[in-house]
C-alpha cells in the first residue's frame, strides 16, 4: 500500500501553508490534511491524524505541526515510513516563551468576553508578520494575505486550543534518540521563532535523519520558498522510496 503524505500545519496556520507542495506531490502520493482545531492537546491532534488515515503514513509538519508529527511518531511508529519536521523543535518551551503563551491565552479569553473582540481578532497582525517571514517578504502583499487570511479561519478559539496544547506538550529528544526511520529536519535560516539550531540538534539526535537549511527565507519556508521545499520534500521521498 502506498504510504499516505500527511501535511499538518502550526499555530494559526491552515492546508494552504502546503499549497505548492501538495500540488507538486499529489500526482505520486495520497495526500492528507491533519485538522488541527477543536482540541487542546497535541496527543489528541496526533491520533485524530492517525485515526483519520489508514496503512503507512509520513507525517510531514511545521512548527506546532512538526511537534504533532513529533508526537505521532511517539505514539504511532509501526504506522509511519518516516518523518518530515519543519521549523519547529524537539524541546520545551522556555521560561520566556511559555509566559508569552500565558499572557496570550489570558489577555484573549478575557477579550473574548466583549463579542466585539470576535469580529476584531485576526491572530497574525502585520506587526507579528515580522516574527513569521524574512524582511524581503513584508512587501510581498498576496502571501502576507494569505498567511493572514489563514489566521483568521483558524479564529481565536482554536488559538486558545492550540497555545493550551503548546503549553503541555511533551519533549522527544529522548524518542528521536531511538527514531530509527528515515527522517528529515528542515529549516528555515533567517527563522527567529525556531532557530537553525533546534532543527540541527533534532538531526543529531535522531540516528538515520538528515538536516536541510533553506537560505533567506524565515519560519514559513514552503510559503517563502515553495520550489526549495518541495524540492527538498521529492528528494527525500524519492530516496527513501515510500
Amino acid at each position: 500500500m502506498q504510504t499516505t503524505l500527511v501535511f499538518i500545519p502550526g499555530l494559526l496556520l491552515t492546508a494552504d501553508l502546503y499549497a505548492h507542495q501538495t500540488d507538486a506531490l499529489k500526482g505520486e502520493y495520497s495526500i492528507h490534511h491533519a485538522e488541527t482545531r477543536g482540541m487542546d492537546t497535541i496527543t489528541a491532534m496526533a491520533e485524530r491524524a492517525l485515526d483519520e488515515t489508514s496503512g503507512k503514513i509520513l507525517p510531514i509538519g511545521l512548527s506546532m505541526g512538526g511537534i504533532i508529527a513529533l508526537e505521532i511518531a511517539r505514539i504511532g511508529k509501526d504506522r509511519l515510513s518516516g518523518l518530515v519536521v519543519m521549523d519547529s523543535t524537539a524541546g520545551a518551551d522556555t521560561e520566556a516563551r511559555r509566559a508569552e503563551r500565558i499572557k496570550e491565552i489570558k489577555i484573549l479569553t478575557s477579550l473574548m468576553q466583549n463579542p466585539e473582540a470576535r469580529v476584531k481578532f485576526k491572530g497574525i497582525t502585520t506587526q507579528l508578520l515580522p516574527r513569521f517571514i524574512a524582511p524581503q517578504f513584508l512587501d510581498d502583499t498576496v502571501l502576507t494575505k494569505r498567511i493572514m487570511d489563514m489566521a483568521a479561519v483558524i479564529g481565536q478559539d482554536n488559538f486558545i486550543l492550540q497555545q493550551t496544547a503548546l503549553l503541555n506538550r511533551h519533549e522527544q529528544l529522548d524518542m528521536l534518540k531511538n527514531f530509527d526511520l528515515p527522517s528529515m529536519f528542515l529549516v528555515g535560516a533567517l527563522d527567529t521563532l525556531t532557530p537553525p539550531p533546534l532543527a540541527q540538534t533534532m538531526a543529531e539526535t535522531a540516528p538515520n535523519s538528515r538536516y536541510v537549511e533553506i537560505p533567506d527565507v524565515g519560519h514559513l519556508p514552503p510559503m517563502e520558498d515553495p520550489e526549495a521545499v518541495t524540492k527538498a520534500l521529492k528528494d527525500f521521498l524519492d530516496e527513501i522510496t515510500v
